[in-house]
């Protein structure tokens, strides 16, 4: 075990340098390729290999329970809890299946990492101005009925204490609106690896797990409360489930 010292000389000349120069190479060679392959393999490839390269630099092990549970047809609806920064590329890396991040607006403004979350159809969400949070989920809503899935992290933000949050049912509309599935995630591992509002890496196994898909045909607007709630239940269920062994733990220096 590396002592904190050595973890920061780690993270600060190892991890941060490598996950910029992947972000700055790979976000650019996918934004130009988008301009000619407009199917957009090209770019979906280039950001899983991002995810992959990232998690690497991040000294991060993931393993996965339950992916045989996804129809890879299916159109979903994915919810997952939110620890730490690494959450979005740990689902990107596991989940082989074309999807887009209902995210918040800032990201988009960080530029390579911004332009391709554009480009691939990732849609900003502003929770703060009540119009503009609509007309971003009548564009997911789009995106669902092109067939791409779409990842929500229904906490609205990441959680300091690693405790799971209250679910915001905003995003729910969009199940029940396209009547697709609801697919539970739970992550469990990277708050240990990269803590909120921290760039100290401190690496370790990170567990992905997949729950069963929550059917919403039937489901009406005044259902969505009903639906959170049953979703976070089902994430909630999935934590208690994950692999005692599997949360990175730091020893005291």
């Amino acid at each position: 075990m590396l002592r904190t010292p050595l973890r920061w000389i780690r993270s600060f000349l190892f991890s941060i340098p490598l996950i910029l120069v992947f972000t700055v190479i790979l976000g650019s060679i996918g934004y130009v390729a988008s301009l000619t392959n407009r199917q957009g393999k090209i770019l979906e490839s280039c950001r899983r290999l991002w995810a992959r390269l990232i998690l690497a630099a991040s000294f991060v092990r993931v393993t996965t329970t339950g992916l045989s549970k996804i129809d890879f047809l299916q159109t979903y609806l994915l919810c997952s809890n939110h620890l730490s920064y690494l959450d979005p590329p740990v689902i990107l890396a596991s989940v082989k299946k074309p999807v887009c991040f209902l995210a918040k607006q800032s990201l988009f403004a960080i530029p390579f990492l911004g332009w391709v979350m554009r480009k691939a159809g990732d849609v900003p969400l502003n929770r703060e101005d009540p119009r503009q949070a609509s007309a971003s989920l009548e564009k997911a809503v789009e995106r669902i009925r092109e067939g791409i899935s779409i990842i929500v992290f229904p906490e609205g933000t990441r959680s300091r204490d690693g405790q799971l949050q209250p679910f915001l049912s905003g995003a729910f509309r969009l199940a029940i609106e396209t009547q697709i599935p609801v697919l539970p995630l739970a992550i469990c591992g990277t708050r240990e690896a990269l803590p909120p509002d921290s760039l100290y890496f401190r690496g370790g196994h990170v567990q992905l797990l997949v729950g069963e898909p929550i059917p919403t045909r039937g489901m009406m607007k005044q259902d969505r409360d009903r639906l959170a709630e049953q979703t976070r239940q089902r994430i909630e269920k999935l934590l208690r489930e994950a692999s005692p062994g599997v949360l990175a733990k730091e020893k005291a220096d």
